[in-house]
């Protein structure tokens, strides 16, 4: 239970760290950067159907609230991909040693 407790906090820590670093790098004019670091929001916001305020010949695609709970949700997400990785990872090192 122990590492279970350690390897959802590690999972919270990255997963917060690296939404703070992704905000950092979009306000630096590095979206790019941003994107990859905060990847499962792109995964969850790619889910998510835009609508075209636009014309066909020129679209431009307006956002919803769909958009901000999908970037809701991927912070959990993040917690459980990541808290996930580190039990793999503590089980490792654990059987190494």
């Amino acid at each position: 239970m122990r590492k279970v407790a350690i390897a959802l906090a590690i999972g919270v820590v990255v997963t917060l760290a690296l939404l703070g670093l992704a905000f950092a790098a979009d306000a630096a004019g590095h979206p790019g950067v941003a994107r990859a670091l905060f990847w499962h929001n792109g995964v969850l916001q790619s889910l998510v159907p835009l609508g075209n305020i636009g014309t066909a010949a020129h679209p431009v695609y307006e956002g919803s609230p769909l958009n901000f709970f999908a970037f809701c949700a991927s912070i959990p997400l993040g917690f459980a991909i990541y808290g996930v990785a580190a039990y793999v990872v503590l089980n490792f090192v654990r059987r190494g040693t």
